[in-house]
């Protein structure tokens, strides 16, 4: 699969715009959550990403495909001038053998493993919840002996009231340490939860590492960066003041996944 001049026309006028020196070299380096084109990547592994460097994505994080080879793919990425700095692990790996996720975590050269989803059964009060706490931090903890560090993905659920008016997000917050848990903010998923991604950020800067930039149409369904009501100018303003490392686009549902990334790369450069 090759990219058109018309795929990649809306990124070349982006990357004509460039970035301000003001809104930091972190934003150059943007990166792509590879869970928006998991079905391109089940087609032809290499070309997808050979398509992604090419749109000007310069990092990417894997969720579950990683090739054939993960030493092969490690290759591959350094061929194409990609870094993977992170990678999606579920939490039943990380509590039955977390050794495994940080083994892949060092073969891709990665330096964070993300807990990206908790199944229904796991997560129904707040006892649930301080359990999760805790075995979070037992596993960052054994992922910070490994050079590593661990972070937690948010979906929409961990925004909704328990009973009490307990917020799971909360919880997450005050009870894990941050020497061994960090947050991947998804803020697509925080705006869905009720929650602002900008004053959240604003508000923990020392737990945020990871951003899924993520935009919402005005019915709620997902869509291109740039298209929707998120207001990305002050939230990336947010996750640079708060010391995010990390900026990856994803878009969990797209017709046409790469004209989609082409879309939201070219909007991202034109924020500068």
């Amino acid at each position: 699969m090759v990219l058109t001049r018309r795929d990649l026309s809306a990124v070349a006028i982006g990357a004509a715009l460039g970035i301000t020196a003001a809104q930091s070299r972190e934003l150059r380096k943007i990166g792509l959550q590879l869970y928006t084109v998991r079905d391109l990547l089940k087609r032809d592994f290499e070309a997808t990403l050979r398509n992604i460097a090419l749109l000007g994505y310069r990092e990417v994080e894997f969720a579950g495909i990683m090739g054939e080879n993960v030493t092969r793919t490690r290759d591959l990425l350094r061929h194409l001038d990609l870094a993977a700095p992170s990678l999606h692990a579920d939490y039943a790996s990380l509590r039955s053998n977390p050794e495994q996720s940080f083994e892949t975590a060092r073969l891709l050269e990665a330096g964070f493993v993300v807990c990206p989803w908790l199944d229904p059964p796991e997560r129904q009060t707040a006892d649930d919840w301080k359990r999760i706490c805790d075995n979070l931090n037992a596993i960052g903890e054994r992922a910070a002996r490994a050079g590593l560090v661990l972070a937690y993905h948010n979906h929409d659920f961990e925004f909704v009231d328990l009973a009490a008016g307990v917020r799971p997000y909360d919880l997450l917050l005050s009870r894990t340490d941050e020497r061994f848990l960090k947050f991947e903010l998804d803020v697509y998923w925080a705006t869905k939860g009720k929650a602002d991604p900008a004053p959240l950020l604003r508000a923990h800067p020392s737990r945020f590492r990871l951003v899924h930039l993520k935009d919402m149409a005005t019915d709620g369904s997902f869509t291109e960066i740039g298209n929707g009501t998120l207001d990305f100018g002050d939230i990336i303003e947010a996750a640079l003041q708060s010391g995010v490392e990390h900026f990856f686009v994803e878009q969990d549902v797209a017709p046409d996944p790469l004209r989609s990334i082409a879309v939201s790369i070219a909007y991202l450069r034109r924020l500068g």
